[in-house]
């Protein structure tokens, strides 16, 4: 019978049980922005979940829409705007908090990936790479580089041709499975024998299938696999998945989940 080899490269959580910051908590602070991320450091997230797009420059912008309409004061494709356009653009302008606060005029701007290694030198970073581009990808991995955070980042992406790419060029770093990887492991647990993933960064159900069960969590523990979910706002379903035996969860409300896990 065939053996894996254990995997022993993961994020290092403040405790054993991982509590991930979703945007930095994007129904606090305006999402993805440095406030946002500040704000759950000061709740004791362990790590940032955030997302990426490259600027018309081919630079790594923090950011998850395509566009940047909805949560900017501008329009237009991130991929179409320089970083000295989207530098310009108020990212709190539509943002209201829950105590009915506006930020607009707060200076939120948006940053790039360096920017943001920069200013959580300590924080572990969960990457989304969102664009469906090989040098997307190649661009991401050269930031982690120049910034030294090999050890303390992990990659993902909804577009499998995307994550190929990354693990290709920096092959050092953890990455999360893709879909096709999930289904496989879900469908094929014992046949799986090669594990080209460290996480699984998933929903709690998908198509009907349940995802979040005892089960599926043990195996995936067994194969030396984190398996955090997403995107988890409710008090009852994080205890539930503290019960469970999950590696973490992806959650905006930070406040909550923080209490919870005695962090504050």
């Amino acid at each position: 019978m065939e053996v894996d080899t254990p995997v022993t490269r993961v994020l290092a959580p403040s405790a054993s049980f991982t509590l991930y910051a979703h945007r930095g908590s994007s129904l606090l602070a305006p999402e993805n922005t440095l406030q946002a991320f500040e704000l759950a450091r000061s709740y004791g997230a362990d790590v940032m979940e955030i997302d990426v797009r490259l600027s018309r420059d081919g630079q790594v912008i923090v950011i998850h829409d395509e566009w940047v309409d909805r949560t900017c004061n501008g329009h237009g494709r991130v991929r179409d705007l320089l970083l000295s356009d989207l530098k310009q653009l108020n990212a709190g302008y539509h943002f209201t908090d829950l105590d009915g606060a506006s930020w607009r005029d707060r200076g939120v701007k948006l940053s790039t990936l360096s920017e943001l290694f920069e200013q959580l030198p300590n924080t572990p970073i969960n990457i989304d790479i969102k664009d469906q581009l090989p040098e997307a990808a190649d661009a991401v991995a050269s930031v982690i580089e120049q910034c030294d955070r090999v050890s303390s980042s992990n990659v993902g992406s909804f577009h499998f041709s995307t994550l190929t790419q990354f693990r290709q060029r920096l092959p050092s770093v953890t990455t999360a499975a893709g879909q096709s990887e999930v289904a496989k492991l879900y469908f094929q647990r014992g046949l799986y024998k090669q594990l080209p993933f460290e996480y699984l960064q998933i929903p709690t159900s998908y198509i009907g299938l349940p995802l979040a069960t005892r089960r599926f969590i043990q195996h995936a523990k067994k194969r030396d696999i984190k398996i955090v979910y997403w995107t988890i706002n409710e008090l009852h379903k994080m205890q539930l998945l503290i019960d469970l035996g999950a590696s973490g969860f992806v959650t905006d409300r930070v406040d909550i989940a923080a209490k919870l896990l005695g962090k504050i």
